[in-house]
């Protein structure tokens, strides 16, 4: 019974840390904001996490999950890779556009080492997600080429950097994704990008 108290407590800091972000952004958030927010002690959150930057990789990590779980839900594997790539986009670009303030993390300044590690896993996790999609079309449609790991890992870093720049400009997520969609699938669906 106390884990299950512990773990509640966990999970009320991390929403704290989110519902921070979200109201006044990474930089300016404080773990005095972080607790307001979770309805915990300092004390508390120190049991859980050393410092604020350690509860933002945590946080980052939960995200990157979350979104990789939503994305994965949102393809229809059976469905053509050019058909499943606009499912993704537009899952993914739904979910950010969605929470404006955690996605203005990403292009944060005052991001630590241990943030980017995490990261950069994330895209990791994503790389392999994009990986499986292209292997299992392959296996369909003999004239979809195999993608390398490294090779999804440059798209979707690739993709990450411009959303990246996006946010920092304060650029409309959505136009971006149709861009996103169609340099995927120049790349990955042998697809040409249409003139713009």
């Amino acid at each position: 019974m106390a884990d299950e108290g512990y773990e509640e407590q966990h999970a009320r800091l991390l929403e704290g840390l989110a519902a921070s972000i979200r109201e006044k952004g990474l930089a300016q958030t404080q773990v005095t904001d972080i607790v307001r927010h979770a309805r915990a002690s300092r004390r508390t959150f120190y049991k859980h996490f050393p410092d604020k930057d350690s509860c933002f990789v945590e946080l980052t990590h939960q995200m990157s999950m979350l979104l990789l779980e939503q994305v994965g839900a949102a393809i229809d594997r059976d469905a053509p890779l050019a058909t499943q790539i606009d499912q993704a986009i537009d899952t993914y670009v739904d979910i950010l556009v969605n929470e404006p303030g955690l996605t203005a993390t990403w292009a944060s300044p005052s991001l630590g080492e241990r943030v980017i590690i995490a990261q950069r896993e994330g895209v990791e996790r994503y790389a392999q997600l994009v990986l499986s999609v292209v292997e299992a079309d392959a296996e369909r449609d003999p004239d979809v080429d195999r993608v390398s790991l490294p090779r999804a890992y440059m798209v979707v870093s690739g993709v990450q950097q411009a959303i990246i720049r996006a946010v920092a400009r304060g650029e409309d997520l959505g136009e971006l994704g149709t861009e996103i969609k169609a340099f995927m699938k120049a790349v990955l669906a042998g697809q040409p990008a249409p003139a713009r």
